[in-house]
């Protein structure tokens, strides 16, 4: 298998973020106006409960697989990186039918008591295939990562999502169904569509004969299959308690948010008018850096893993010193941009001024979202996942705190909320920050690595404020913004390479390998 490198991987996979992210949001678009409302409603509770259902099996399992086979990797281990895969299918496997049998044998009380919906019988029903399916594919691609072999992961994403939006729209298009219960259903079905022809084409690139054509490659109870058993759960069980948090953290803010708002003072209308306008608007923007820096956690943790394994602390601290430097050039042209410019970017996208104003306060987290994130890779991949996991509870616990007692009092409002997100966003890059920099030297320069960044990011709002008021009254307002966002960014990877921020060379270099 070929080898990609650090960088060209980073931008393969972003790329391929972006790609997949542009094809779901063109999907929902399209969906929501094929099947109505209603049907849309009734997919939208669903779907929240099968991500949560498949979080165990697939957050830390793949990541655990990665660092791991980049480790046996290294040291040329091909029988320890084969045994590693059979045993993560295994558990992975075995979490994932432990999960669809309880699941299976208490679809009254999911129905009646969790989702309280009995209309969503069917489409749990056929959302459950879907659960061993994910588990398999997301354990593959860890596989595939941890080797270097960016490539099939990748392509296998954009298959999943085409295979599903070609099944459920085509099928929707020809049996037209009228009940909104058999079109939810269908956008359900169409998730194991997807995940299916996904999993199958990692399949074909991966010849299975390598893990059952050999007895020497399935392990047994033993010494050594304890150690791998013993190392897979180290890795993975505080990265699934830190995604599922994640995931509890999401559902109690969609819960106490509009009651301590009406605690506040709002009206029910208006306070869940205010979380959609949050949750539902604002925050998909704010997370869309996350396209670049989910590339690096992806490309990182194998990477640092690697070096690791043969000592090289070196190129440990020089791809640590490299993802931050990416994540922040980056993050501060696009803190900046929400913060300036988070008006009519809400006006072009939702045609809602006021989600603009709360896109330009949350975006101030915006930093160090990205920053925290990549810096969790960075440790994740040094196997300090452990802390990591510490460091979000307790930022949790600081945003918790400031959405219960704050939201609720009048003086704040939703702003108390925005307050406890962004302390929480700070608390866990300082921690994560202060972490790493106990077992790494990190080399950013004040000058190089922020200042020059933060100048160019100035330079190309500048340009981007002149041309809107320059191209207005030649073109639409909404083709204005386009256009001047656009060269505006231009502008920035321009300005980047003039000043030196990136060297151009190093960088080709790089992509090489």
């Amino acid at each position: 298998m070929k080898k990609t490198s650090f960088i060209m991987g980073t931008i393969l996979l972003a790329s391929i973020n972006f790609i997949v992210r542009s094809l779901g949001f063109i999907y929902r678009i399209l969906l929501s106006r094929t099947i109505g409302a209603q049907a849309i409603g009734l997919y939208q509770m669903v779907f929240p409960f099968l991500m949560v259902l498949i979080t165990i099996p697939t957050s830390g399992i793949p990541i655990a697989v990665s660092k791991l086979v980049a480790k046996e990797n290294s040291l040329h281990n091909r029988k320890g990186i084969y045994r590693l895969l059979t045993l993560s299918l295994l558990l992975g496997g075995g979490i994932a039918l432990l999960i669809t049998i309880v699941v299976s044998l208490n679809m009254d009380f999911v129905i009646t008591k969790i989702l309280k919906n009995e209309d969503l019988f069917y489409p749990v029903l056929w959302s459950i295939p879907a659960i061993g399916i994910i588990t398999f594919s997301s354990i593959l691609r860890g596989f595939f990562y941890g080797l270097k072999d960016i490539k099939p992961a990748a392509t296998a994403q954009v298959l999943e999502q085409v295979a599903r939006i070609v099944f459920v729209l085509f099928y929707l298009y020809y049996r037209k169904p009228s009940h909104p219960v058999t079109a939810a259903t269908i956008a359900i079905i169409g998730v194991s569509i997807g995940e299916f022809f996904g999993l199958l084409y990692l399949i074909l690139k991966f010849n299975f004969k390598k893990l059952i054509g050999r007895r020497s490659f399935v392990p047994h109870i033993s010494t050594g299959f304890m150690n791998l058993m013993s190392d897979l759960l180290y890795i993975s069980i505080p990265i699934t308690i830190s995604r599922l948090l994640s995931v509890f953290m999401q559902t109690i803010n969609s819960i106490l948010i509009p009651q301590r708002l009406q605690a506040a003072g709002y009206s029910s209308v208006a306070a869940i008018e205010t979380f959609g306008k949050i949750s539902g608007m604002a925050m998909p923007l704010l997370f869309l850096p996350f396209t670049v820096t989910s590339a690096l956690v992806l490309n990182i943790i194998p990477n640092i893993s690697e070096e690791l394994a043969v000592n090289n602390t070196k190129e440990v601290a020089h791809k640590a010193n490299l993802a931050l430097k990416i994540t922040i050039l980056i993050a501060i042209p696009i803190t900046g941009m929400y913060i300036i410019f988070g008006d009519q970017l809400a006006q072009l996208i939702y045609h809602e001024a006021e989600v603009g104003r709360y896109l330009a306060i949350i975006s101030y987290a915006t930093l160090f979202l990205c920053m925290q994130h990549t810096l969790s890779g960075i440790l994740h991949g040094m196997g300090k996942q452990v802390i990591t996991t510490i460091n979000f509870m307790l930022g949790m616990i600081i945003q918790l705190y400031c959405t219960y007692f704050l939201v609720a009092n009048p003086n704040y409002g939703v702003n108390g909320f925005f307050i406890g997100y962004i302390l929480a966003s700070f608390v866990i890059f300082i921690l994560n920050l202060i972490t790493l920099s106990r077992h790494v030297k990190l080399q950013l320069p004040f000058f190089q690595s922020i200042l020059k960044p933060t100048l160019c990011s100035v330079s190309m709002f500048l340009i981007i404020i002149i041309l809107e008021k320059i191209l207005v009254n030649y073109i639409s307002t909404t083709l204005t913004i386009i256009v001047s966002l656009c060269f505006g960014a231009f502008f920035y990877c321009i300005a980047l390479i003039l000043t030196k921020t990136i060297d151009l060379k190093y960088f080709i270099n790089s992509i090489k390998g």
